[in-house]
């Protein structure tokens, strides 16, 4: 079994169909609701911070690997000091949960970190650079980064950048959900038009992070898309694929919302490694775009596309 935290997360959910049944998963997700296991898939919720109950509800099962993909990811959130303990025991304590779970069983251990890690100086960024943090989200991150290389001889970090792609309902939005949610009901919106990424299709995340564990990879890997443009053009981009009013959309500078932490103003990757060592091309933006617009108005697999 490949066990993965955070299985119903915009990229848990990307696990576990571009999976596509071939290997048997189970995994954890943190909420009160149930989930149907699907085809070779066992769900529980359960916290990744107990260790106790996970090693319970999965004792019976070979598990060979695991994927750390869980974690408080709202920045805001990580930098207040009302949240700071409770997410900084999520983020940095559960992953030394999972180490030492996945260490007891002799698993290997893949950790998805972020573009969150770079201070955003000198894009675009590749797997050799120096981390950089600028806010307390990006140096948990890059604390459970080092703590992974100390205890696992072959460890896999893949650091995704900003995905878009379908959320579980019960998820947190994700930068996609939230501008189609708010065009279709014709609502003005401000989007920052001097943070920089190359958006990545959580799909597509998906397929490539099982290439890389069945190539039996090692070391960090970026993923991201072909495109590097702002929030402000991806927005005007998505509202133009889904035939929404792009005159809704306001560019703004990043000054102009009252947010707690600092943002990176460019985090865009350099994707060569991953290009090379799986013959790939990354996806561009607006392909990814219409890719998505077909899955949602198929919600099936369309022919040539099927991979994505």
């Amino acid at each position: 079994m490949i066990f993965i935290t955070g299985i119903t997360g915009i990229l848990g959910e990307a696990l576990v169909e571009k999976n596509e049944g071939r290997r048997r998963l189970g995994g954890i997700y943190l909420g009160d609701y149930e989930m149907n296991g699907r085809d070779r898939v066992k769900y529980a919720s359960a916290d990744v911070l107990d260790l106790d109950r996970v090693s319970t509800i999965f004792k019976n099962d070979d598990i060979d690997c695991v994927i750390h993909a869980a974690g408080i990811a709202d920045t805001d959130k990580c930098e207040d000091e009302k949240y700071y303990k409770a997410a900084y025991a999520s983020n940095v304590g559960g992953t030394e949960k999972m180490l030492s779970f996945a260490k007891k069983l002799g698993a290997k251990f893949v950790y998805i970190s972020t573009n969150a890690v770079f201070d955003g100086a000198k894009a675009p960024y590749t797997e050799i650079d120096t981390p950089n943090p600028i806010n307390r989200y990006g140096a948990m991150k890059s604390e459970c980064e080092k703590m992974v290389k100390q205890n696992i001889k072959d460890y896999l970090i893949v650091r995704p950048i900003l995905m878009y792609g379908l959320n579980n309902p019960n998820e947190r939005m994700s930068f996609f959900t939230k501008i189609i949610e708010k065009l279709e009901k014709g609502k003005k919106i401000n989007v920052v038009d001097d943070v920089f990424e190359n958006p990545l299709l959580s799909y597509e995340c998906g397929r490539l992070i099982w290439r890389l564990i069945d190539k039996d990879a090692f070391g960090i890997y970026h993923i991201a898309g072909k495109t590097i443009l702002s929030r402000y053009e991806a927005a005007r981009t998505i509202a133009r694929v889904f035939r929404l009013d792009e005159g809704l959309i306001n560019p703004v500078s990043s000054s102009f919302f009252k947010t707690i932490a600092p943002r990176p103003k460019n985090t865009s990757y350099d994707t060569s490694k991953i290009e090379s060592e799986l013959g790939i091309e990354p996806l561009g933006f607006e392909d990814g775009l219409r890719l998505l617009k077909m899955r949602i108005e198929n919600r099936e697999k369309v022919g040539e596309h099927e991979r994505y």
